[in-house]
């Protein structure tokens, strides 16, 4: 119907009230304001950006402190031992563990 056309080119009375009536209901579904939301209590807020960007600081903050722990994991772990015969020869050193070894700091640097 919109595509009618006389034999001169020009839009036909039917192809020229469809276009009214479809600009007519456009018009009317513009004017249309819905209503806002308001929370029913404090308790059933509405979710937004202030909310979400919590959400992502308690993750990073919870990233962050896992992060500083693998440093601390690792040390409690980790063999510091310089080789499997460091214990023969603390205990041949120093059998009852009264005595401080102390190690020379410039081997270490």
């Amino acid at each position: 119907v919109l595509a009618e056309t006389s034999s001169r080119g020009t839009p036909t009375f039917l192809a020229i009230m469809a276009m009214r009536g479809a600009l007519a209901i456009s018009r009317r579904s513009m004017m249309q304001i819905e209503p806002p939301v308001f929370t029913k209590s404090r308790f059933a807020r509405r979710w937004n950006m202030m909310d979400e960007d919590r959400v992502k600081w308690y993750n990073w903050n919870l990233a962050c402190i896992a992060l500083t722990g693998v440093p601390f994991l690792w040390m409690y772990t980790v063999n510091y031992r310089t080789s499997e015969d460091t214990m023969a020869l603390i205990r041949t050193l120093n059998p009852m563990g009264l005595e401080k070894i102390k190690y020379d700091l410039r081997l270490y640097g």
